[in-house]
């Protein structure tokens, strides 16, 4: 993925969020401490703050509020990739080692749980019970999708249908999350709040079809993280289905049973894909009609162009 939309606007949110993370770190017992801290040290673009704090902007400082929500988005995403980590057999991410990889996935496990109860804990301390509302259910949204995944794998019948309420649950929820928390906290109307919340929801989809994208086309070293593993855990993502739907079921049965994808998925389905990634992205953009020029955006459209350039690369990729 290319580097990060440059925010140097939200900078002083940026540095008040990971302040505010490292003090958390002594709210776990000792012996998390490594854990937390490690968690800590990557983590990746902060997508979900940025969105939080994107909605949020008015040109001003951020208050304690904003800065309290966008740790509490992050700290569940971080719950959810630990999670993802044991699920999926991950060993690496964001260069590192998961815990799945260094303590097994048993404190995995635990370790993800203790980051999802202490996000809850924070948001509970707001003046407001509305973002604590928010936030449980996008992680109850989050992990109901990972369990829905999870019954899928080697179903070759999958439909188009399951496969997008699959990555609405497990993605686009907790975007839409952050930027509602984000529009709420900082009072903008009921219209913003909805049309905050409708990018995050969007954005969320295209985010994660790209991800399915990439999971197939790119390489692990470039990556950061440990790749190819939907194929071989039997999950079934868009280039699949719309293969399927193209060449029969066997082609589907072909690529589980562990031949390589790039000999099954034809030319045409990628770009279909893709084709279907850059709309997600194009209705992303036309929810935040209602905003007009306001500052917020023009900052969310900075991560829609920026997953517009990551899917323009990823292309790139396709085999000829």
């Amino acid at each position: 993925m290319p580097a990060a939309p440059s925010y140097p606007e939200l900078a002083p949110h940026m540095s008040a969020l990971r302040a505010f993370l490292q003090e958390q770190v002594g709210a776990f017992e000792p012996e998390l401490h490594g854990l937390v801290i490690e968690a800590l040290a990557h983590p990746g673009k902060l997508l979900r703050p940025t969105l939080l704090f994107a909605s949020a902007d008015n040109g001003s400082a951020p208050s304690d509020n904003v800065v309290r929500g966008a740790a509490v988005v992050e700290l569940v995403h971080l719950a959810t990739l630990v999670h993802d980590d044991v699920l999926d057999g991950a060993d690496t991410r964001h260069g590192a080692a998961t815990p799945n990889r260094a303590h097994g996935a048993h404190a995995a496990i635990l370790f993800g749980d203790a980051l999802f109860a202490h996000a809850l804990v924070l948001a509970a301390e707001l003046p407001t019970p509305d973002l604590c509302r928010m936030v449980a259910r996008a992680a109850r949204e989050v992990c109901s999708g990972e369990v829905c995944q999870t019954f899928s794998r080697g179903n070759v019948d999958l439909t188009m249908a399951d496969y997008e309420r699959h990555i609405r649950l497990k993605t686009a929820e907790l975007f839409a999350a952050a930027c509602r928390a984000g529009a709420f906290l900082a009072k903008r109307s009921a219209v913003e709040i909805d049309s905050c919340e409708n990018f995050g929801m969007r954005l969320g989809v295209a985010y994660q079809i790209y991800d399915d994208l990439v999971d197939i086309l790119q390489t692990s070293d470039k990556a950061g993280k440990t790749l190819g593993t939907d194929v071989a855990t039997g999950k079934l993502t868009l280039p699949l289905i719309l293969e399927r739907q193209k060449s029969g079921t066997d082609a589907v049965r072909i690529v589980l049973s562990g031949a390589d994808p790039h000999t099954v998925i034809s030319k045409e389905t990628w770009h279909a894909c893709f084709h279907r990634l850059d709309a997600e992205i194009n209705a992303a953009e036309a929810a935040l009609t209602p905003l007009g020029d306001a500052t917020s955006a023009n900052l969310l459209k900075r991560l829609s162009a920026f997953l517009r350039q990551a899917s323009a690369e990823a292309q790139l990729r396709i085999p000829q």
